[in-house]
This record gives structure tokens, C-alpha cells and sequence, in this order.
């Protein structure tokens, strides 16, 4: 294996990107073969970016939010096809907008499986009335938020379409549901304790905190300054410190967020030996969900750097990977962050790799591609 042509390109990141500083570590088959960092956590005080440099992970959170709930779905405490009334009563009548205003009552079932795709029907409109009515109301927590989401008309018939939405949020009520905890705390249990992931957390310990790097917007190396520097803990979607997102609200850093790469492409069980989950439940989870009809709505989501990808059950999924370029196998998935991190997990090579920077005014989805292709050209380039 040979990544001096990864570590080179990253090392450009800072000077030719405007990235402040960047983590990046490789998994095959379990093992931790490359670990890169460039660049720093603070510019302003020196602190050098490093795999413990704590970061905001915005989306990718769903990954692990996905990987709590198939774990419940093997052991028989989740139904992907059940109705999402099973678990949220207040999703039992749902209505669907209609495109001359007002609303009707919706003519498909809104399933689990939904929830997990992205085709409940659900956006990310946090302006919504209701919304709006609930955050007034103080500090809600997930539960309240989910429950005045559903008061709302949905956009679609669940299942017909494709939208990047709350589905992930509200997937996370279900799992408070059927733990009968906090989404922290059922993460915490059922993905974090297991793999050894003890800085990955909605909140931050009071030890953990002085390794928050702060966000930078709009970094500029030329001007040596950003235009916005915000020390930011979590990301609760307006609604206050009690709401746990499970579509974004995580806090972790590459040396831990790398650990569920590694699981994820290493047939479900970490490198310390736990098992995450099922090889079978893994190919469930990074097979295309979305009907054909869906597939323009993805597409036109994710743009360019999604062509090839379908959407499984909460991930983007490799399809076609001549249309993307891809040195990765079809199947390879995973998902990203609105700071720039990229999560890769491709169980056909035993590819696992996760990607930390923390700048938000960047382009960064132009370049997740080119990491990908780099770090294979160095692990098949030993082969």
C-alpha cells in the first residue's frame, strides 16, 4: 500500500481549499492501515488538526442513527414494514398536501422503511407552523418536536418519492420508543459502548469540550481569517438542548467516527471484535431503495457528486460506478456532513474510511470523490 498521493493532495487542502485542518483514516478488513491530519483545529491559537480533534458531523449522523435502528430490526423490536403508527400514534392519519393548496388523507401507509429512505414525505422546513409553535414553547425534546412534525400535511404519498427531509429525526422518536431511552442513550448502547466510541455524543463532558475545534465559514488563508468563526456544540435544529437530532446532531472525531467505517465494511464487527451488525443486514441496508421514479429526486438532491448513488436504508449506495468514476465496487455506502466529513464503507473490498475537516463555506462534496479514488489507488496499488 502506498498513500503519498492522498497525503499529498490533502496536504493542498489548506493553501489551495481555504480548509483549515482535516483528519482522514483508512480501514481494510478491520485494520487501521493509513492515518493522515493537516492543518488546525484553531488557526488562530496554532492547535494542530488531529484523528482526536472533536468536530460538529452534521448528516452523518444518520449513519449512526440507521445503524441503532437495524440492530433493532434483527432482533425482532422493529418492523421496516410496519406502520409508523405502530410506534408514533400520532402519525396514525396522516394528510398529503395537494398542489391547489389544502390536504387530503393520505392513500399509502407510512412505513418504517420510509422513515429509513427518505419517502415518508417528510422536509426539512423547520419553519413549519407547528414547529414553529412547539420551539416557542421553551426547550422541547425529540418526542414534542416529532409529535408537532405530524400535525403537518405531508409533501408526498409515502413511498412514491425521494426527499432529504426530518425522516432520520423522526426514526430517532421511534428508537426512544422502542428503547424506552433517550436517542443519546440508545445510541450510546447499542452502537457507541459496543464499538469502543467514547467520543461520539449529542453533548459534550466537561473533559471532552476543550477538544471542540471551532466552525469556520467562509475561511479565507490569503486574508488569514474566516468570515465567521462559531464555537458550536451540537446542532439541535433550532428547537434547544433537550432535542437529540438523529439526522444531524452528533459530535465525534475521526479516530472514533472511523471505528463504524471499519465495522460497516468489515462484515459488521469492529475492530475491537464487537459485532455491529449482520453481514445480511449491512447488504439490506446499502441496497438501492428508492423506485425508479425516485431516482431523479436523489440525483437532483445530491447533484454531480451523487451520480451512480442510489439511497438505501439511510445511506447513499454505490450503482453504477462508471457514472461516478469510482475505483469503489457497487454497494459502497455511506454518507456525509454539512462541515465536509464523508463516511465510506465498502464491505466488497473491506474498504473503510472516514474523512473529518470542519470548514462549511467549502465546495466539499467536489472533492469527497477524489479521496475515495486516491485512498483505493493506494490500497490496490499494493495488491
Amino acid at each position: 500500500m502506498g498513500f503519498g498521493a492522498l497525503d499529498q493532495y490533502l496536504d493542498s487542502f489548506y493553501a489551495e481549499k481555504n480548509i483549515p485542518g482535516l483528519a482522514c483514516v483508512i480501514y481494510r478488513h478491520g485494520q487501521l492501515v493509513h492515518v493522515h491530519c493537516a492543518g488546525f483545529a484553531d488557526v488562530e491559537k496554532g492547535v494542530p488538526f488531529t484523528t482526536d480533534t472533536l468536530v460538529n458531523i452534521y448528516s452523518a449522523s444518520k449513519i449512526s442513527t440507521c445503524a441503532a435502528g437495524m440492530r433493532l430490526v434483527e432482533r425482532g423490536l422493529l418492523n421496516l414494514d410496519a406502520p409508523v403508527s405502530d410506534y408514533l400514534p400520532e402519525f396514525a392519519a396522516p394528510r398529503v398536501a395537494l398542489p391547489e393548496g389544502g390536504s387530503a388523507p393520505a392513500k399509502n401507509v407510512m412505513r418504517v422503511r420510509h422513515l429509513f429512505s427518505m419517502s415518508a414525505g417528510l422536509s426539512y422546513d423547520m419553519d413549519l407552523p407547528a414547529l414553529k409553535e412547539v420551539r416557542s414553547s421553551g426547550a422541547p425534546t425529540t418526542r414534542e418536536v416529532v409529535r408537532a412534525l405530524a400535525k403537518e400535511p405531508l409533501l408526498f404519498e409515502p413511498g412514491t418519492h425521494y426527499k432529504y427531509s426530518m425522516c432520520h429525526d423522526v426514526l430517532g422518536a421511534v428508537i426512544e420508543e422502542v428503547e424506552g431511552a433517550s436517542l443519546g442513550e440508545a445510541l450510546r448502547r447499542e452502537v457507541f459502548d459496543p464499538l469502543g466510541m467514547s467520543d461520539t455524543a449529542f453533548h459534550l463532558s466537561d473533559a471532552a469540550r476543550p477538544r471542540l475545534a471551532p466552525e469556520y465559514h467562509g475561511f479565507d488563508v490569503a486574508k488569514g481569517r474566516a468570515r465567521e468563526v462559531i464555537l458550536k456544540e451540537g446542532m439541535d435544529m433550532g428547537m434547544g438542548p433537550r432535542y437529540e437530532s438523529g439526522g444531524g446532531g452528533l459530535i465525534s472525531c475521526a479516530r472514533d467516527y472511523g471505528v463504524l467505517a471499519a465495522a460497516l465494511a468489515n462484515g459488521g464487527v469492529a475492530p475491537n471484535g464487537a459485532r455491529l451488525l449482520k453481514p445480511e443486514t449491512i447488504d439490506l441496508m446499502r441496497t438501492n431503495q428508492l423506485p425508479e421514479a425516485a431516482m431523479p429526486d436523489f440525483e437532483a438532491m445530491g447533484g454531480w457528486s451523487k451520480v451512480g448513488y442510489g439511497y438505501g436504508l439511510g445511506v447513499r449506495t454505490l450503482v453504477d460506478r462508471e457514472r461516478n468514476h469510482s475505483l469503489s465496487e457497487n454497494g459502497e455506502f455511506g454518507w456525509d456532513g454539512a462541515l465536509g466529513c464523508y463516511l465510506l464503507a465498502d464491505p466488497a473490498r473491506g474498504v473503510g474510511l472516514f474523512y473529518a475537516q470542519h470548514e462549511a463555506g467549502s465546495q466539499w462534496w467536489t472533492w469527497h470523490g477524489t479521496i475515495r479514488n486516491l485512498a483505493y489507488a493506494g490500497i490496490l496499488g499494493g495488491e
